[in-house]
């Protein structure tokens, strides 16, 4: 069972002390509420949360107690009350006293006492204190507190001892953050400069790649269909004219699929890497491809073949390369 994580408030106060007003530290000693101390109590399920506070009416200057306890039933679990803040509310903290018990019938009480130290006289209120009760939250009421001002006639008294002094600050030079921060910035932008290059660059070059491979399997396939006949010329050429044109968009970059073949030319002039006879070639086979899509042309088998082999021969010429890759 997960039990309310008193030792974890204490650490928090403990770190919370140590600004603002000197070093605090656990009481030594319980402080028990007298009977007319202020009280509420809120339940949720099996948790139960008691705050008290006393005295009733504390005057500027004397201490004031708040007791949180907290009551589990057996098998309560996921039961958190964190509390990590210098003050409450107006009041600051500079005590506290933790305690815990484990009853004989498996239930759980967690207790914390602090001592708070009011501002000024007046009237002030204890805010409610949050506990998480597995996913649910429990809110304990808030409680006013009226401090009275310190009667003139204890103005001859005298103080309180001071706290103990703090240890000697020790001055270390430090180099400025900006000599070292400037340079290694630099440093790690231009390293993820280079590497978003390279990255773009094995992508493009993957790309190439990957277009050969699928042309050839796609011109493989074709083939294996044998040469169209005069019903399904139309139909055999336009997939072969798409295999090259998807070729050529991943090859070179060239927009393909919705380009006219006049347009797609001008573009392919444009392409890098594209020698002149390897644009002519493809300037042959995309007419010889428009005459049988547009003009009504029927090619016998040998020339439906030896189109095929004309597109799967600019294919293998204008491949990726080993070096071109490397």
């Amino acid at each position: 069972m997960r039990r309310v994580t008193i030792s974890t408030l204490a650490v928090a106060l403990l770190i919370a002390g140590c600004g603002g007003g000197g070093q605090r530290a656990p009481a030594e000693r319980r402080v028990e509420p007298p009977p007319d101390a202020v009280a509420k109590v809120t339940e949720l399920g099996p948790v139960k949360a008691t705050v008290q506070v006393w005295p009733l009416a504390p005057t500027l200057g004397d201490p004031i107690y708040l007791r949180l306890t907290i009551e589990q039933k057996p098998g309560t679990a996921g039961v958190k009350a964190p509390f990590q803040h210098e003050a409450l509310g107006r009041f600051h903290v500079i005590g506290w006293t933790p305690a815990s018990e484990r009853r004989d019938d498996g239930s759980v009480v967690d207790e914390q006492t602090y001592t708070l130290e009011a501002p000024g006289s007046g009237k002030f209120r204890v805010p409610p204190l949050r506990i998480e009760v597995g996913a649910e939250e429990l809110l304990t009421e808030e409680l006013p507190v009226t401090i009275a001002p310190v009667d003139p006639a204890r103005a001859s008294e005298p103080l309180a001892p001071g706290r103990a002094a703090l240890p000697p600050r020790t001055t270390v030079n430090y180099v400025p953050l900006f000599l070292v921060g400037a340079p290694l910035l630099i440093g790690l932008l231009a390293l993820l400069v280079v590497g978003i290059v390279a990255l773009r660059r094995r992508a493009v070059r993957q790309a190439r790649v990957s277009a050969y491979d699928e042309a050839v399997a796609r011109l493989e396939a074709l083939g294996g269909r044998g040469a169209p006949d005069d019903a399904g010329a139309d139909g055999w050429f336009v997939e072969l004219s798409a295999i090259v044109r998807r070729y050529l968009e991943g090859r070179y970059g060239v927009r393909a699929p919705e380009l006219t073949t006049e347009e797609f030319l001008q573009e392919a002039r444009r392409a890098a890497g594209l020698a002149t006879a390897q644009r002519e070639l493809l300037l042959a086979f995309l007419e010889r491809c428009d005459r049988v899509k547009f003009a009504g042309y029927r090619p016998d088998a040998d020339e439906s073949i030896a189109t095929l082999k004309a597109a799967r021969a600019f294919v293998e010429d204008t491949r990726v390369r080993t070096q071109e890759a490397a």
